[in-house]
């Protein structure tokens, strides 16, 4: 198997590695030039620049020790599917957030979001905020259950991937509200931290 080929094998399933495809084409490219075809007429023709190989192994570092998710570790705002929804919209509003995940019986069960909010309002009159329940809102909202689920080990790169992939899947053309962490990934377990797309939008390869 060829060099390039296993640069796209592993690119399907490491976020890290298809992130910079493009650059370990090229190093590879480079160092085929610098053994095989150094010299014509015997003068050199390809030499690594010091620029070329500290990007060469800040690009190696990441693959050895990728960056994980744990860099978006922080305290979680969450409400009960039981709670009201002014409780919700106090923490959208106090915290500066946008989505706000919901937790039923121990379990995160939905990430509720200003769109929901906004699209149940609308078709309702002289709401009391303080008297609907949280789960009132969500049992009937477009793109609930919008979300995942990842442990503190994963990359930042392969949950950029997960972002990405969304946008594909159901409901297509519409990214995660949010990607909440937990140490294991299991829904059952204490929120560590939580990503919103504007958090990772900068690790996301565009093909």
């Amino acid at each position: 198997m060829s060099y390039r080929d296993m640069i796209r094998n592993a690119s399907y399933n490491n976020g890290i590695i298809k992130r910079f495809k493009r650059e370990l084409y090229l190093f590879g490219d480079l160092r085929n030039v610098l053994v095989h075809n150094t010299r014509i007429n015997g003068k050199i023709i390809a030499e690594p620049i010091d620029e070329v190989m500290e990007k060469f192994e800040t690009i190696v570092k990441e693959i050895q020790y990728p960056e994980k998710v744990t860099k978006f570790k922080k305290l979680v705002h969450q409400c009960s599917s039981d709670d009201k929804l002014s409780k919700a919209l106090n923490f959208i509003n106090d915290f500066k957030i946008s989505q706000v995940p919901i937790v039923q019986d121990g379990k995160i069960v939905d990430v509720l979001n200003g769109n929901h909010i906004a699209s149940w309002l609308a078709k309702k009159e002289n709401v009391v905020p303080s008297q609907v329940n949280i789960k009132d809102v969500l049992v009937n909202a477009d793109r609930s259950k919008n979300f995942a689920i990842i442990s503190e080990t994963i990359s930042i790169y392969d949950a950029a991937e997960m972002y990405k992939k969304s946008f594909q899947q159901p409901p297509v053309n519409w990214y995660f509200d949010a990607i909440i962490i937990t140490p294991n990934g299991k829904n059952s377990e204490q929120m560590t931290g939580i990503i919103v797309l504007k958090d990772i939008a900068s690790y996301m390869h565009i093909d």
